[in-house]
């Protein structure tokens, strides 16, 4: 179908924006990691620390990321099965993995998670229903960290002391209140839609978003399935910690697993706001930040980033190899 002119401007100038707004968060996020090298000699800290890191901890730490992933596709297959689309948990893997190689080495606005919702929404022949599996997987998630990193936050209110660090948990969590309301209530978005029609995209944003509304409340009642989906949330969130812990130790830093218990969500929180594309910068200034906390110093936090970084890259590559599998072997999903 050709797009009439009015439609192909908008597109352009839409396009325009987009590339724009991921420059400017690409350079501050550039900007940002390179700042944090600089301070307080970092780069000769870094040196040192990777060094003397310990490889067992490395390996540990890919054992237990290959276990959060496969929680996350567990959740994931949850979603699908009850909507009748039975998708091998190995298929949804290859997945996800696909999608961490098109969130860190593809640099353009599409995510990791559309790209393996298109991809599934081939193969099941329903790309809202796929969006809906791949979102809830995301939201249950979501609300399973801002619990954590609530309940941590007022056991160690002297994290809270720091404006940045509440502020951010107080704008993410009203954001996700706000966001809930809406995604419950269909006609608050028609009624949002009908007085702020004259902002550019909004229609159309808020079309796509009614579009795929349906399936997602098709779960609204379903509350076995998602009791079940929030105790693989809380599983993978605690293991997460026990991730970052193990990268600590792996630099030889021997905190409290208590204290990474309590730091971990907040940080993981504070990274859900989209700072800078796949978080450049803001990801490595959080645990550089909040680490401090947990007795290390900013090279140490920044090392544990860096690392974590790392293994996530490595992830990515293995999407990389299953993409390229995928294409080649085309006709075995549709």
């Amino acid at each position: 179908m050709n797009l009439i002119p009015d439609e192909m401007a908008e597109a352009k100038t839409k396009n325009k924006l987009n590339r724009l707004i991921f420059t400017l968060k690409l350079i501050f996020g550039c900007g940002l990691l390179a700042a944090l090298l600089i301070w307080n000699n970092n780069v000769g800290h870094l040196m040192k620390i990777f060094r003397s890191i310990q490889p067992e901890f490395i390996i540990l730490l890919f054992v237990v990321g290959i276990a959060l992933n496969w929680i996350s596709c567990l959740k994931w297959k949850m979603f699908l099965d009850k909507q009748g689309f039975y998708v091998t948990i190995y298929r949804l893997l290859s997945l996800y993995f696909i999608g961490k190689f098109f969130s860190n080495f593809i640099p353009s606005m599409v995510g990791g998670d559309l790209t393996r919702t298109y991809l599934l929404g081939r193969q099941i022949n329903s790309q809202s229903k796929s969006f809906a599996s791949v979102f809830l997987e995301r939201f249950t998630g979501l609300i399973a960290l801002i619990v954590l990193a609530l309940t941590f936050a007022i056991t160690n209110p002297q994290i809270l002391k720091e404006p940045k660090i509440g502020f951010s948990i107080a704008l993410v969590s009203v954001a996700f209140i706000i966001f809930t309301i809406l995604l419950l209530n269909p006609k608050e978005i028609d009624w949002i839609t009908s007085k702020l029609d004259f902002v550019p995209f909004l229609p159309s944003v808020m079309s796509k978003f009614k579009t795929v509304q349906t399936d997602i409340l098709y779960f609204k009642d379903k509350y076995r399935l998602l009791s079940g989906a929030m105790l693989y949330s809380f599983a993978f969130h605690l293991l997460t910690s026990l991730n970052v812990y193990l990268c600590c130790l792996s630099i030889k830093f021997y905190p409290a697993f208590l204290d990474i218990a309590v730091i971990t969500p907040i940080i993981l929180l504070l990274n859900t706001i989209p700072v800078s594309p796949n978080n450049i910068g803001w990801w490595e200034w959080t645990f550089s930040f909040l680490l401090v906390e947990a007795g290390t110093g900013s090279a140490e936090g920044l090392a544990v980033a860096l690392i974590l970084r790392g293994m996530t890259l490595i992830f990515s590559l293995a999407g990389g190899v299953f993409f390229l599998l995928q294409k080649h072997n085309k006709g075995s999903y549709k």
